[in-house]
Parts: C-alpha cells; structure tokens; sequence
C-alpha cells in the first residue's frame, strides 16, 4: 500500500495509489489518514483515487470515513478522478452529493493551481503580517531607546525601578 500524502494550505490532498483498496489497504488507509488529521490543521480533504482500480463496499467505508470528518467540521472532501465502478457504487449507495467529485483530470488540475495560488497568497499574507509587526517592534525599540539616551545614557535614571524619573540629588551638609 502507498499513500502520500501533501498540505496546500489548509488542505490535505491525499493519494492512494494501489489498485485494490482491500481489507488491509483499508486498515493501513484509515490509520494514516486519522495520523494526518492529528497532525496538521485540516479542513478539507482530497482524496485522490485516480490509480485505484477496485473498490468494494469496504472501500467504500473508507472513503467515507474522510468524508465524516470533513462534515463533522463543516468543510469538504473532495474525490479525485475516481473509476466508473466507484462512482456507480456511490451512485447506487446515494452518496454522490456527498462529495465534489472531479471526473476528468484537467478539472482536477486547474482546481489543485487555484488552491496552490490561494495558498500561496494567504502564506505571502502571514508573512507580510508578520515582518509588519516585526517592523513595527524593532521601531519601538529603537524609539525607546533614543528616549534612553536623551535621558542621559541610562534607561532607568538610576533610580532601580524602570521609571523615567530625575534623580533626586541629597546634599549633606558638612559639620562645621
């Protein structure tokens, strides 16, 4: 059994790539897929099933376990490219409009260009945020410490506490 298995964004796009999806495939499936889930913040699923030839009812509890979790969460799952025999069983189980299925390839390619540009423009939009925010502290910490050297060199004035207060200055009077 071979799974890969790639984030795009918050999107998981997982392939299963062996022909029969038996018994054992299905054990070895749902355990990945349930690590996957653990492991990152999903919320939709793709569940890429282009090279699997031989679905039976088992299968088809394993593909529906991806698409329980994507309900549960108020997100989608996605089948990609399935096989005539997949979806006439979905098709007789009444479980076609429970996934946005994309039956020819070039579909599926232009869906997986405008996630991959959308994810890369969130991502470019995090890390404008957050070189904005670094900026702006790297700036307050220049601007106090401009205000520390206006305040003769020493950040708390002497007085132990922080504070930007003046020095009191106590003159003792000699004994004559």
């Amino acid at each position: 059994m071979e799974f890969k298995h790639q984030m795009i964004g918050s999107t998981l796009l997982f392939k299963y790539h062996d022909p029969v999806f038996n018994e054992v495939g299905i054990i070895h499936y749902k355990r990945n897929l349930a690590t996957l889930l653990g492991k990152h913040d999903v919320k939709d699923i793709i569940l890429d099933i282009e090279k699997t030839k031989i679905v039976d009812n088992n299968g088809l509890s394993a593909i529906m376990f991806a698409r329980r979790y994507t309900a549960a969460q108020g997100y989608k799952c996605y089948l990609a490219m399935p096989r005539p025999k997949l979806l006439s069983l979905l098709k007789t189980a009444k479980f076609t409009n429970f996934f946005e299925i994309f039956p020819r390839k070039d579909e599926y390619q232009v869906f997986l260009k405008g996630l991959v540009e959308q994810a890369d423009k969130e991502k470019a939009e995090r890390d404008a945020e957050k070189a904005k925010k670094a900026e702006e502290a790297r700036k307050k910490k220049e601007e106090n410490r401009k205000k520390s050297t206006e305040d003769g060199g020493n950040p708390n004035n002497g007085n132990g506490n922080g504070e930007n207060k003046p020095r009191k200055r106590i003159i003792k009077k000699k004994a004559d």
